[in-house]
């Protein structure tokens, strides 16, 4: 076996931490989750045999208790409209895609709609409408007259006369006020909602307080944690990219108006703290849109959370989060079983259940690790895969499918071909300096593609005595083809997801969830991954990571009312900095559960 100390030299990446203008493509090798009991026929994760479960019967260890909207209640139908307009019109669809996921966890049937298709009496059948205002002043995008600028005024006069809860995120909504006194008189907009637009401002507002918490507002740490407003893009020097920008509403009516966050500058002193998330009757108003440039510390928590309000999903605001999860990646037959059985003992001697993102095949095909047992490998008979059957088979860990090689065999995808470094399902090159250019599709992908391949995997697990209860994208980054195919084979993913932009296929969004999805835009259970993961050398610029900063994270979560503190580890890293994290978890309040018991099944 070789030290696994030298495999991942190339291989790190830092969590995938969500949507820039184009995507920040942070990602680490990552995790996936998805959904509910499985489906009969539907899967190859199916209901647990009798000669591996007692009997057959589904076990639950440490579980947690549903997540909102379960129990038979029918799905809250929810509308979410989003601009076109412009020349960058097209990022409108990849923010609605974000909510649409984090609505998910609302058991919401969610419609996706650009407003410029509005149709009169739309709004009626809905119960919560969102609006992101994506595109500044979008109407003027469109000729006067034209059938999207009608639809565009279509939607504000029913938005107008609507008494059903509606969201408003960002700009236009002084369209809104002017058609709303136009039909009710001058005046009324304040009268009604107790607030005020006034204008956009640009006074570094980097940070939101919620709850009493510091939140980044879109300051995004490429380098290290403790972000700064110095270094932002465009102007600076690479480091950073930050949205500074901020919508200011004054409340005139206190009695009328609810401020519930608030956004200001840690360096211009001078601006003024303003309005950030405002309620009004059945208006919300959301000063900027949340999804842009966010990170594990970033007002994105503080939306996540405010919409168990607009939702009225019945968890009280003072509520807390209670429950963390552990993940051990990249683990493969060719790593070393003593730093495996160094980890997953520790686990059990604190009684930590755990989740393993487990690779079935482990190919080296350039001989990068000399010695490591030979350049392929399969974990049934393996050291590695009977340790992982003792720990399945008492009840610890919860088994992943982290892809089958997590590797490429067309070539170095970008590094070196080996197992746990490379890109399975995507292709992604290298330059000289290397930064990384991520292309999309690898050139054999196909949906028969994909299925052969988590089906061959599925069956080595299988033979290793072990049963997946969700995979994992390598790298947590797959094609939309790969994603949806593998979805009929696994309903559940664990970790972050990236997402294609449906009007520009060579667009992708990243995002992570603080809490578990129900059902996201391909229709998977999500088990999210939160806080991060340890990273104790930065590679090629991207963030060094340790166990204060992840508790860190743990801590900016409990803004989030059940918000997961979910973080992965890699077992060649030693106890040291894991017992650091799991002591520190515990210590802040968060109980420990089995990461199966998230997709409310575990073999």
């Amino acid at each position: 076996m070789h030290d696994n100390n030298n495999h991942h030299t190339l291989g790190r990446l830092g969590p995938l931490l969500g949507l820039t203008l184009i995507v920040l493509l942070l990602g680490a090798c990552g995790g996936s989750s998805g959904g509910g009991e499985p489906r009969a026929g539907a899967q190859l994760a199916d209901q647990p045999a009798g000669d591996l479960n007692g009997g057959g019967k589904a076990h639950r260890p440490h579980g947690p208790p549903p997540a909102p909207g379960q129990g038979g209640a029918p799905p809250t139908p929810m509308l979410v409209l989003y601009d076109t307009g412009g020349p960058y019109g097209y990022v409108g669809v990849e923010y609605a895609i974000m909510l649409e996921n984090l609505l998910g966890h609302f058991n919401a049937d969610v419609t996706l709609l650009p407003v410029e298709q509005y149709t009169a009496g739309t709004l009626d059948r809905y119960t919560r409408i969102f609006y992101i205002g994506s595109t500044y002043d979008d109407p003027s995008h469109f000729d006067s007259g034209s059938p999207e600028a009608l639809a565009y005024d279509q939607f504000l006069t029913d938005a107008a006369s609507t008494g059903r809860t509606l969201t408003w995120l960002n700009y236009n909504l002084w369209h809104f006020v002017q058609k709303y006194e136009a039909i009710h008189g001058a005046d009324s907009f304040r009268q009604r909602f107790g607030f005020s637009y006034q204008y956009i401002v640009n006074n570094s507002y980097n940070r939101v307080r919620y709850k009493g918490v510091e939140l980044y507002k879109g300051v995004v740490v490429h380098a290290n944690p403790g972000a700064v407003l110095t270094g932002c893009e465009p102007e600076g020097d690479g480091k950073y990219d930050c949205a500074l920008e901020a919508n200011y509403v004054a409340i005139e009516d206190p009695a009328r108006a609810e401020v519930l966050a608030t956004t200001y500058s840690s360096t211009f002193t001078s601006a003024q703290e303003i309005p950030y998330f405002v309620r009004g009757g059945n208006l919300w108003y959301i000063g900027d849109i949340p999804f842009s440039f966010f990170s594990e510390e970033d007002r994105y928590l503080a939306f996540a959370d405010v919409l168990h309000d607009i939702t009225e999903s019945g968890i009280p605001r003072d509520a807390v989060p209670q429950y963390a999860i552990a993940r051990f990646e990249d683990v493969s037959p060719g790593i070393d079983v003593a730093d495996l059985d160094a980890a997953m003992a520790l686990m059990k001697s604190k009684g930590v259940p755990f989740a393993v993102a487990t690779i079935p095949i482990y190919k080296d095909p350039l001989n990068v690790i000399p010695d490591d047992g030979g350049d392929y490998q399969t974990l049934p008979g393996s050291a590695v895969g009977k340790s992982l059957k003792k720990y399945f088979r008492n009840g610890y860990a919860s088994i992943i499918h982290h892809g089958t090689t997590h590797q490429w065999d067309g070539g170095p995808n970008p590094y070196n071909q080996l197992t746990g470094d490379d890109f399975e399902f995507f292709r992604v090159t290298m330059n000289a300096d290397y930064s990384l250019n991520f292309l999309g599709a690898v050139s054999d992908d196909s949906a028969d593609w994909a299925r052969s391949r988590m089906e061959e995997g599925n069956r080595l697990l299988r033979q290793s005595g072990l049963r997946p209860f969700a995979w994992e994208a390598p790298h947590y980054m797959a094609s939309e083809t790969d994603y949806r195919t593998i979805q009929q084979i696994y309903p559940v993913h664990y970790g972050r997801m990236l997402y294609t932009n449906p009007q520009r296929p060579d667009r992708y969004i990243g995002q992570f969830f603080p809490y578990v999805i129900e059902k996201d835009h391909y229709g998977y259970r999500q088990v999210p991954e939160s806080i991060g993961n340890i990273e104790p050398e930065p590679f090629q610029g991207y963030r060094q990571l340790l166990p204060p900063d992840l508790l860190r994270h743990a801590e900016k979560l409990k803004v989030v009312r059940d918000g997961v503190a979910s973080f992965f580890y890699h077992p060649y890293l030693g106890t040291g900095y894991l017992t650091q994290v799991v002591d520190g978890l515990r210590a802040a309040g968060y109980d420990f559960v089995a990461p199966c018991s998230l997709a409310l099944y575990c073999p």
